[in-house]
């Protein structure tokens, strides 16, 4: 995952930023736990909606517990505590950054993804081996993404919904009978505007390095400036269109828990990253919240 789906900040109220936070400290603290410090910096943004949001949906108790992190030990924050679904969410998301440094292999990206594939191999092991029906849809659809993008695949939509029904497939495991078809039209939604985001993010790389890109295959490029400029109307309306269904399908949903953390990321979180993606003039920086 990236870290493209977080929470509007500047209308986000003092405690809803409190418990964005805790699930991210959480999410971090328990993978160092469980699977070793290095796979803490695994941890990002995406994950940690999807967290908050399936620690709704499944009801999930929530505790939390003031600790102080490694990055900041002289001052204690709110945590939230660890349980049987955070173990899960963090052997789902070190299995994800497993695959997507292995892609990175694959593509010759650099020696950082060789690093960070043999960094992540213990904690990978612990992660399949926890969740192995995880490990098969995210290896499966690496693979099905990899051969798209060798033959060229033009059709966004196509290459966009391996990455998407990855996740969905995830959360419908995760979630088992409390799955909905809202609730995984919602992370499927979500996961497709990640996947879009992150290739509209990367296309001058990748355009530099000759590697595949959906926007690419598709569109003429020069520099990163004049392609937002003259495909602005196509590309707000793809990724626009990607954030509406994800807002229908939320508010077919019932929340108990984090509904209105919930409902600013899903409903101003989103177009905020749309605007931002839009009119940078250089690859986004990494949100700090």
């Amino acid at each position: 995952m990236y870290g493209y789906v977080v929470p509007p900040q500047k209308s986000l109220s003092t405690e809803d930023h409190t418990l964005f936070n805790s699930f991210y400290c959480g999410l971090c603290m328990g993978t160092g736990k469980l699977m070793g410090q290095f796979a803490r910096f695994t941890t990002n943004y995406d994950m940690t909606f999807l967290s908050v949001l399936l620690h709704d949906l499944l009801s999930q108790d929530v505790t939390f517990e003031a600790k102080a992190c490694i990055a900041n030990p002289f001052k204690k924050r709110p945590v939230v505590g660890k349980n049987e679904l955070f173990d899960k969410i963090a052997a789902a998301n070190v299995i994800l950054a497993y695959f997507k440094a292995e892609d990175g292999v694959i593509d010759g990206e650099g020696a950082k993804y060789k690093l960070i594939k043999n960094s992540l191999k213990k904690a990978y092991n612990i992660s399949k081996d926890m969740l192995p029906e995880v490990n098969e849809i995210v290896s499966s659809k690496y693979m099905k993404l990899r051969e798209m993008e060798r033959a060229g695949e033009k059709s966004i939509d196509r290459i966009s919904d391996a990455f998407a029904s990855m996740m969905s497939e995830t959360a419908r495991f995760m979630l088992g009978d409390k799955a909905s078809e809202d609730s995984l039209k919602l992370v499927y939604n979500i996961g497709k505007f990640v996947y879009l985001v992150d290739a509209l993010d990367d296309i001058d790389e990748d355009h530099k390095a000759k590697r595949y890109n959906p926007f690419l295959a598709c569109l003429p490029y020069e520099k990163r400036e004049k392609f937002f400029s003259d495909n602005k109307e196509f590309i707000e309306f793809i990724l626009n269109i990607t954030v509406n269904r994800a807002i229908e399908c939320f508010n077919n949903l019932t929340f108990t828990q984090s509904y209105d953390l919930l409902k600013k990321i899903v409903h101003e979180g989103l177009r905020q990253k749309v605007a931002e993606l839009t009119s940078s003039k250089k690859k986004l920086s990494k949100p700090i919240l």
